[in-house]
């Protein structure tokens, strides 16, 4: 393969009013990311006199302010750290064509049309693409108008975010969380695009507006030459893209030697679409659709390892830290800090973040050792659109150790030691139960009770999740399909055991004959 792949927050929203912050995300996403977007966001809420409120247009003078110094800050990081940055801004228009992000190769002037078309014809000629996003609301109400698309301008949309699946209406990925906004319908959805003939890449991103890049709502993939910023921008505009729901899930699609995002034809009759798949759990198994319908589905069987005494196995497991007091009657229990240390006998292969706030670092010590420290939460937004539940941290752990061994966690004052067949067998709990009796004592002087709940349910913990062998998250697969005189579009999903998602890009072939 000659490509390389690179992820990113294809979609963080900066406010106004959060212009003094941008430094902060971009030294995060920088930890997080490959590479740095922005969609900054022009829009304002405004209050009547009766307490009503709305979103409207912000003061174009203070806009222009602002653009312009969020251009330089982000080209001066670009210069000084050599993280590529693309700079952009939320378009909505009229609501009639569905919302864009507008990104720039080099920085432009920030234009708000009332139509889609009047946005396209503005930026012509320039290197600039518009990502339309929570596709499948109401068309004429902030859902894609697939009447007025324009695939040169817009080569790519985003599948998932922080609203939900726009994939179709009938899918087990909901899009219910702003439901001002919803319900979804299908035909603004991404497959009514497809069904069409469009042709458009593929990703996800998390529609942030608070925590750059935060895990839990998704993130988009490029496959790229190399790590510049004329190749990401080539492998966008190509469609060599890929999003996922939660976690990593590195997946890459061909046929015939043309990567996933390709228009091509060719005289075969039969084509082999193969994919391969890097996640971080395991691949439960793998969609094929066509013309976004589904065609066909493999399972990827669950075995237990086999190994001698002493042989290694490489293997992949999360741990999850939070939960915790009950505000209401604690309120001072917002957040907890959890500092500790991983170890194995074998050897760390890899760490990857499971985050929802800043404060998430972790550093390998030697080969054998991770050090951590973050922070969850329990959280009440103060924004329309910001998060406004539980935060739990964590961090998905690949190690290399024998199968006999075990992982020592020490965290919090705490010891733990895990043998590698238990982590394997499944999914478990270590509960911090002394601390919260000692928590409802103090509160209430409840010493007995006839059951666990007063301190169960007030009780920090952290869940270790089952973990999986590699050739159960390294999975290649291949289709087979056979070109028609008539386009069709050919896209794959990957679904993890957990639920995790990943979309391939689309590639699209036709029959010569």
């Amino acid at each position: 393969m000659d490509y390389k792949s690179y992820i990113a927050d294809l979609h963080l929203n900066l406010h106004p009013s959060q212009i003094e912050e941008l430094d902060r995300w971009v030294d995060h996403c920088e930890r997080v990311s490959d590479f740095f977007t922005l969609a900054y966001y022009p829009y304002e809420m405004v209050e009547y006199p009766s307490g009503f409120g709305t979103e409207r247009e912000m003061d174009p003078e203070l806009m222009r302010e602002q653009w312009d110094q969020i251009c330089a800050l982000l080209a001066r990081r670009e210069q000084e750290d050599g993280f590529v940055c693309l700079p952009g801004f939320e378009w909505q228009g009229t609501g009639e064509d569905g919302d864009h992000n507008v990104y720039f190769k080099t920085a432009a002037p920030i234009a708000l049309p009332a139509r889609y078309e009047e946005l396209v014809e503005t930026y012509r000629g320039q290197d600039s693409i518009g990502i339309p996003h929570h596709l499948a609301y109401a068309r004429g109400n902030r859902g894609k108008n697939w009447d007025t698309h324009d695939e040169s301008f817009s080569p790519v949309a985003e599948i998932f975010s922080h609203h939900g699946s726009s994939e179709r209406d009938l899918t087990s990925l909901p899009m219910e969380r702003h439901i001002h906004m919803g319900p979804r319908v299908d035909e603004t959805s991404v497959a009514s695009g497809l069904k069409r003939g469009m042709h458009v890449g593929l990703i996800c991103s998390g529609d942030n507006h608070e925590v750059p890049a935060m895990v839990k709502y998704g993130r988009a993939g490029v496959w790229a030459r190399e790590y510049s910023k004329d190749a990401i921008w080539d492998a966008l505009t190509s469609r060599r893209t890929f999003g996922f729901t939660g976690s990593r899930i590195d997946l890459w699609c061909e046929a015939e030697g043309h990567p996933l995002g390709s228009v091509f034809s060719t005289d075969a009759d039969e084509v082999e679409l193969s994919v391969d798949v890097r996640a971080n759990s395991k691949v439960e198994r793998v969609e094929l659709y066509r013309n976004g319908e589904l065609e066909d589905v493999h399972v990827i069987r669950w075995h237990a390892p086999e190994a001698t005494a002493g042989e290694s196995v490489r293997f992949k497991f999360r741990v999850e830290f939070g939960w915790g007091p009950n505000v209401r009657y604690f309120p001072e229990a917002i957040e907890r800090i959890w500092e500790g240390t991983l170890a194995t006998s074998g050897r760390v292969v890899g760490v990857e973040p499971v985050f929802s706030s800043f404060d998430n670092r972790f550093e390998t010590v030697g080969e054998k050792a991770v050090s951590f420290s973050c922070k969850s939460q329990k959280v009440s937004g103060t924004h329309w659109v910001r998060d406004s539940s539980m935060r739990t941290e964590g961090y998905v752990f690949e190690l290399e150790a024998p199968l006999d061994s075990t992982v020592t966690l020490e965290v919090c004052g705490r010891s733990f030691e895990w043998s590698i067949k238990k982590i394997l067998a499944g999914s478990f709990l270590e509960v911090f139960e002394d601390e919260a009796k000692e928590l409802v004592r103090g509160a209430s002087g409840i010493e007995e009770f006839y059951r666990g709940d007063a301190w169960y349910h007030n009780a920090y913990k952290l869940k270790v999740y089952q973990g999986f062998v590699c050739d159960l998250y390294e999975v290649s697969d291949s289709f087979v399909v056979r070109p028609e005189a008539e386009e069709q579009s050919w896209f794959v999903k990957v679904v993890q055991a957990d639920g995790q998602t990943a979309w391939a890009s689309p590639i699209w072939i036709k029959c010569d004959s």
